[in-house]
């Protein structure tokens, strides 16, 4: 991913993400369409749906400042407008490809032709993740916690889940911080598997072992550099910028209820949100299509009225999620399109 992107993927998972999608509504709104879902659309307060548009757009700009910081702490600092690229360019990708596989290597992809090596954007994608992740097992802990006896034995498993997951990502950052020569010999030992010895060239596999081995190294040092004391207040930073991000987020659901006229449950509602929003990642289908509308539809069952769960569902879902992807297609394809043109132009020079 660092030296080009997958357009088949792109298109194949642009595709099942549609597909999916449009029969997954299709089958909520059939079982949820009542006589009084068309007397409640009537009933729209419209002015709450805008607003939890604009909610979103909030969203993306803090998600997008934690690239902006990290970048300036790497010594590799890019402008905002590029930061948002990063952002919104990677969620296209993480939002059509199974368990969001695409997400870090096109923000990675990016990066470097922003100008950061391999091993920088690694260090910084990989930081964002990591304090992405502590916000959820704090929010997950939290909610284990002060809600620990009224939820299920499900739930509690999911929120204790949320903690695991972002501890052994917190932990893999730490061990490519302090045992660099450990993954380098994890790396060894995969280019020296008898079968790739058999097929590949033994000048190449020196080659891409080199390079890797280096990549770790500037990984390891900028990880470390990122995590140091003195960059306190950049980590910090990233992590109010990702509290409002998310928070911004979850007030989507609450703008959206008010909007239907829907909003009597909002405190039974609150927690689950985050319960939604840790099963998308984990999800087989690119973005979590059609688990994540099955599982929201669920969890809306006996809080909100059932002639608008669909009605709900579907507007919810295109603010969070479709909105997101398809205006980080239209980001990513500019931004393929200018990285071609450069290398064209480059090449003509030359």
């Amino acid at each position: 991913m660092s030296e080009r992107v997958d357009l088949e993927r792109a298109k194949k998972g642009i595709l099942i993400v549609v597909l999916i999608g449009i029969a997954t509504m299709a089958v909520i709104i059939a079982l949820t369409f009542k006589p009084g879902t068309l007397r409640a659309l009537t009933r729209i307060n419209s002015a709450y749906l805008w607003l939890a548009v604009g909610v979103a757009v909030i969203s993306w700009i803090f998600s997008s400042f934690p690239f902006y910081i990290l970048t300036r702490v790497v010594k590799k600092p890019i402008s905002f407008f590029n930061s948002a690229i990063v952002f919104l360019g990677g969620s296209f990708f993480g939002n059509i490809t199974p368990f969001g596989s695409g997400l870090l290597p096109a923000q990675i992809y990016i990066l470097t032709h922003e100008g950061l090596s391999i091993g920088q954007a690694t260090a910084v994608v990989s930081t964002r993740a990591t304090i992405s992740s502590w916000l959820f097992a704090v929010l997950g802990f939290t909610i284990f916690i002060t809600f620990r006896s009224s939820l299920s034995s499900s739930v509690q498993a999911s929120l204790l889940g949320i903690a695991l997951a972002a501890a052994v990502w917190s932990l893999l950052t730490l061990f490519f911080i302090k045992q660099p020569v450990s993954a380098k010999n994890a790396v060894s030992r995969i280019t020296g598997a008898r079968f790739l010895v058999a097929r590949v060239n033994a000048q190449r596999l020196e080659s891409i072992r080199t390079r890797v081995y280096r990549e770790i190294d500037y990984l390891s040092s900028n990880l470390k550099d990122l995590f140091a004391v003195r960059n306190t207040p950049a980590i910090l930073a990233v992590f109010v910028s990702e509290i409002v991000a998310w928070f911004s987020m979850f007030a989507i659901l609450p703008l959206v209820l008010i909007g239907f006229n829907a909003a009597s449950n909002l405190g039974k509602l609150a927690f689950r949100i985050l319960l939604i929003f840790s099963v998308a990642p984990v999800s087989p289908t690119p973005g979590g299509s059609g688990v994540v509308e099955a599982a929201f539809t669920g969890l809306l069952l006996g809080l909100v009225p059932g002639e608008i769960i669909g009605l709900i569902v579907l507007v919810w879902r295109a603010i969070t999620y479709y909105l997101l992807t398809f205006v980080g297609g239209i980001v990513m394809v500019r931004f393929i399109a200018k990285v071609a043109f450069v290398a064209n132009t480059s090449a003509k020079n030359t």
